[in-house]
Formats: structure tokens, sequence, C-alpha cells
């Protein structure tokens, strides 16, 4: 009997410990944000968007990853990439396949914001603006 309930007590805890681990790797996805929303909590902050055209193919900013072309625009004479994923997941496996494919690279300077299904490159040094989008990517977040 003792080595039963023995028994049972430490099946119930593996599939615990199982379950909880799986939980912190795969963990619940966030809402999903569409390019509307994003250019809305941008321009919404001050910040003018003017859409990017004259950019060179080669500009490892506005690569296809995992299927998906970024929106392109000007922002303060710096270029601002969209990435939209169809899932968190989906984005992550995004920035790593440019992380691959900028890795032997010499890359500008750049900051990349990453928000649940978004993914978003600003190329630019400059501070403030980095700081004043990161917080419009917050409040997007947070809503």
């Amino acid at each position: 009997m003792i080595r039963k309930l023995l028994f049972l007590i430490l099946v119930i805890s593996i599939m615990g410990a199982c379950s909880q681990q799986e939980t912190e790797e795969n963990p619940t996805e966030g809402k999903n944000f569409t390019l509307e929303e994003v250019e809305t909590i941008i321009t919404d902050q001050g910040i003018e968007l003017d859409k990017e055209t004259d950019l060179q193919s080669e500009n490892v900013f506005i690569q296809e990853l995992n299927g998906i072309t970024p929106e392109v625009y000007n922002v303060k004479g710096h270029t601002l990439s969209v990435y939209v994923f169809s899932s968190a997941s989906d984005r992550e496996k995004g920035f790593q396949r440019f992380e691959e494919n900028t890795a032997t690279a010499e890359v500008v300077e750049h900051r990349a914001y990453q928000f649940n299904n978004i993914l978003v490159f600003y190329i630019s040094d400059d501070e403030k603006m980095q700081n004043r989008l990161l917080e419009a990517l917050q409040e997007l977040d947070a809503s």
C-alpha cells in the first residue's frame, strides 16, 4: 500500500514538473497587433511616418524574414521597418533569421523592438527617438 502511494506521489510530481516546464518554454502569447495599430500608436506620439521608397533591395533591414516583408518608413531621415508576423513565435523565428543573416556582417547602428507579433527596426543612433519609439510600442503592448 505504501509503495503504491509513493509511486502515485512520484508520478504526480513528475507530471506537475513537466507541465510547469512546458509553460515556461511556451509562454502564453499576448494580443497580436496589426500594422494599423503600430502606425497609430507611433503617430499618436507625434512621430511622423513617411513611406520609404528609395532603399536598396540589399538593405538587411528590409529583407523578407520567414515570408514576411516589412513596411518601411522614413522617420526624421532614418529608416524604420515594421514586420507584422502571425504570432510571437513566428516573430522570434524571424528575428533569429535576421541574426543568422547578419552574424558576419557589419551592421549599422540600429535598435530592434520586439512586442508580441511585431518586430520593429529603427536604423539610427538617435537615443531620444529610440526612447520615444520604445515608449510608444510599450504603450501599445500595455493596451
